[in-house]
C-alpha cells in the first residue's frame, strides 16, 4: 500500500506534491495563459485598424479617367470629398461629411474601450468573460450594418428640388462590387481596417469558444 503511495506522488523541492493530477493541473493551467496573449492580439489588431481606411469607393467617368477615390475610416472621409459632394449636390444626395456624424465621433473611444473589455475579460469570472467580449465580436457586422443603412439613406433620400434630381432615380450605392450612379459607374470594396477588425473578432471568437468547451469539459 506504502509503495503504490509512493508511485503516484512524489514529494517536489518546497514541499509541493508531484504527480499525474498535479502535471495534469499545471498544463490545463499553462494552456489557459495562452488565452491572454490571443485577447491582447485581437486588442492591437482592432486598435490598428483604426490607422486604416476600412471601405472604398471609385468613381469612373469619361470627365475622370483617374477616377473619384473615396475612404471611409471610422472617423473621417478621405480622397476626393470635395469633388464627391459637388456632384452629389447636383442630384441632391446629402454631403459625406453630413453622414454617419455620431458615429464617427465616438468610434475612437468605443473601439479603445471595446479592445481593453476583450483584455481584461481575461480576469473575469467565466459568466462574464464572454460577454465582455461580444462588442469585438459583433463590432465589423455591427459596421456593416450601419454602412449599409447610410448607403440606403443617402441613395433613397434624394432632394427633389436639386438641379438634376428628374435624371435619377433613388438608389442604394453598392456597398461591395461594380454598381452605376447615373453616368458613373462605381467600384466599391471592404479595405484593410476591416479586414482587421474581422480578425480581431474571429481570435475573440475562437478564445470564447475554447472556454466554453473547457467548461464543459470540467
Amino acid at each position: 500500500m506504502l509503495a503504490a503511495q509512493q508511485e503516484s506522488a512524489s514529494i517536489a523541492p518546497g514541499g509541493l506534491v508531484a504527480g499525474p493530477a498535479a502535471a495534469a493541473t499545471r498544463a490545463r493551467f499553462d494552456v489557459a495563459l495562452l488565452r491572454l496573449p490571443l485577447l491582447v492580439l485581437a486588442g492591437v489588431l482592432l486598435l490598428g485598424s483604426m490607422l486604416v481606411p476600412y471601405w472604398t469607393i471609385t468613381l469612373h467617368a469619361p470627365q475622370y479617367p483617374k477616377g473619384l477615390h473615396i475612404q471611409a475610416h471610422v472617423s473621417e472621409m478621405t480622397g476626393d470629398v470635395f469633388e464627391v459632394d459637388g456632384l452629389n449636390h447636383y442630384i441632391g444626395m446629402m454631403k459625406l461629411e453630413d453622414a454617419a456624424v455620431l458615429e464617427r465621433a465616438i468610434s475612437q473611444p468605443a473601439i479603445i474601450i471595446i479592445a481593453v473589455l476583450a483584455v481584461l475579460s481575461f480576469w473575469l469570472p467565466r459568466p462574464w468573460r464572454a460577454v465582455a467580449r461580444v462588442p469585438m465580436i459583433v463590432y465589423p457586422v455591427v459596421f456593416f450594418l450601419d454602412l449599409f443603412a447610410w448607403l440606403y439613406y443617402a441613395g433613397n433620400s434624394l432632394d427633389p428640388h436639386a438641379p438634376l434630381s428628374s435624371s435619377i432615380k433613388p438608389f442604394t450605392p453598392h456597398i461591395v462590387g461594380i454598381g452605376t450612379i447615373g453616368q458613373f459607374s462605381t467600384e466599391a470594396a471592404f479595405t484593410i481596417g476591416f479586414y482587421l477588425s474581422v480578425a480581431a473578432a474571429l481570435v475573440a471568437l475562437a478564445v470564447t469558444v475554447w472556454d466554453w468547451r473547457r467548461s464543459r469539459a470540467t
